[in-house]
């Protein structure tokens, strides 16, 4: 038999009664430093210690569970009892209080019989340069990989994608549409990396204007420009050493940022506007795009040197209307996360509704199904979401059947058109609530407009 890393504790507890009398076996079990749940081979709950009854106030291993369940993630249970390895570095906040989560499978002939959970208050670690105060206000990543919910081989190919190129120090590219998770995957790469105690930073280059973009990135030195902090001020690169930074909508950055950004991921060094010394940084860069970048760059609109540089590691996003058998799955999930914030209670869709969402080809994705969910919880009154709670154009949407002709590209533009052209119409030509409704960017917005030379 092998106790993962030494830990023969949990031998002692599963096998034998007798182990518990044992005092130091015993001392070890009840630290009053950290919790410690031990499942057996059905992922039921054997054993916990003291600090876990007292931490969630509860009597028994039925009402502990019930509290754990929600906590920890299951299929990080299923990870562990699958791969019999160790899992470390998953955080989870309970009740304001940041845990770090270890999972520790216990194995016997070659098979994993059972799992240690340990949990212990996160400290972020020091680190030595001048402005880790800052860095902690930046944040953290707060998603996992089991926020990424799908059964369908398309999303967890990517989810396993994700989980080989966390162990790396190589820059990633997440591609897909808008709405479709790449923020989410960019957290759940940084929490599963040796970075996962470090900073992470995000930066949406689409929100950023020119003229302020090079020093977010690159901060800026004392008396760089009329209102320039006297002290300088430290860029997202800066504030991002030791740990990793998300460069979100990359496709929109500005050709003269482009060459700045090159010369960072190449020198791995950032010189501030209006300074003369060059500060090293140790930055792992994860980048997303809703563009085709290759075909920017043969169109001049994106730098062939960059997209090589970030094209190491690429993970591509399926779009919602790819894995619609997931569609259930993320309703449940979805309604758990919208019932917390909105004090509701809505858990059912009717028959006819998600036969709706299957047949809808949700062009906003996974964002747009979200928000679909929280206008009917905000008119349903029961615990179940009807045909009238939901847009007409979804439950109206006859089952799709292609009668063009054309590309796949082509028809997915045309069918892009005419949405956002349909959203502009239906917002009056206000583009500010259009960009909204569709869940983009205004700029993004415009350049839709621009591309199909929508008239509005």
């Amino acid at each position: 038999m092998e106790i993962s890393r030494g830990y023969f504790v949990a031998y002692a507890v599963m096998n034998t009664t007798d182990s518990f009398k044992d005092q130091q076996l015993n001392s070890f079990l009840e630290s009053p430093y950290e919790g410690i749940v031990i499942f057996d081979n059905k992922k039921q709950i054997i054993f916990a210690n003291q600090v876990c009854y007292q931490f969630f106030k509860c009597l028994s291993t039925s009402e502990l569970g019930d509290e754990l369940a929600a906590l920890l993630p299951h299929t990080s249970l299923s990870h562990t009892f699958e791969k019999g390895k160790p899992l470390s570095g998953e955080l989870v906040t309970v009740r304001g209080k940041q845990l770090e989560l270890i999972y520790l499978p216990i194995i016997r002939n070659k098979q994993t019989v059972g799992i240690i959970v340990k949990s212990h208050p996160y400290v972020r670690e020091e680190h030595n340069w001048g402005t880790v105060v800052e860095a902690y206000k930046t944040g953290t990543a707060k998603y996992y990989i089991d926020h990424i919910v799908g059964e369908e081989p398309n999303i967890v190919k990517q989810k396993e994608l994700a989980i080989r190129a966390a162990r790396t120090v190589s820059t990633i590219l997440i591609t897909g549409e808008s709405g479709t998770g790449k923020e989410i995957f960019a957290h759940a790469v940084h929490n599963l990396s040796d970075r996962r105690k470090g900073p992470f930073v995000r930066v949406n280059c689409a929100a950023v204007p020119e003229t302020l973009l090079e020093s977010e990135l690159f901060g800026y030195a004392e008396g760089a420009f009329t209102g320039a902090r006297k002290e300088g001020k430290p860029g997202k690169f800066e504030l991002a050493n030791q740990g990793s930074i998300f460069l979100d909508e990359i496709g929109d950055m500005f050709l003269s940022m482009q060459a700045k950004l090159l010369r960072v991921l190449q020198e791995k060094e950032v010189e501030r506007v209006g300074g003369i010394h060059t500060t090293p940084v140790n930055v792992r860069v994860i980048a997303a795009s809703n563009q085709n970048l290759s075909q920017m760059v043969e169109q001049g609109e994106f730098r062939k040197d960059l997209f090589y540089r970030l094209n190491v590691i690429v993970l591509t996003i399926p779009p919602l209307r790819e894995r619609k058998n997931d569609i259930p799955l993320l309703c449940k999930t979805l309604f758990n996360r919208l019932n917390h914030t909105l004090h509701s209670s809505v858990n059912d869709i009717s028959a006819e509704v998600m036969e709706a969402f299957i047949n809808y080809s949700w062009p906003g994705n996974i964002r747009e199904l979200e928000n679909t969910l929280e206008r009917a919880i905000n008119f349903c009154d029961g615990s179940r979401i009807f045909a009238e709670h939901i847009p007409t154009r979804i439950i109206n949407q006859p089952n799709m059947q292609v009668t063009m002709t054309g590309s796949l590209e082509q028809l997915m533009e045309e069918h892009e058109k005419q949405i956002v052209a349909s959203m502009l119409d239906k917002c009056n030509g206000n583009r500010t609530k259009a960009a909204e409704m569709l869940g983009i960017h205004r700029s993004v917005l415009y350049r839709k407009i621009n591309k199909y030379e929508i008239t509005s």
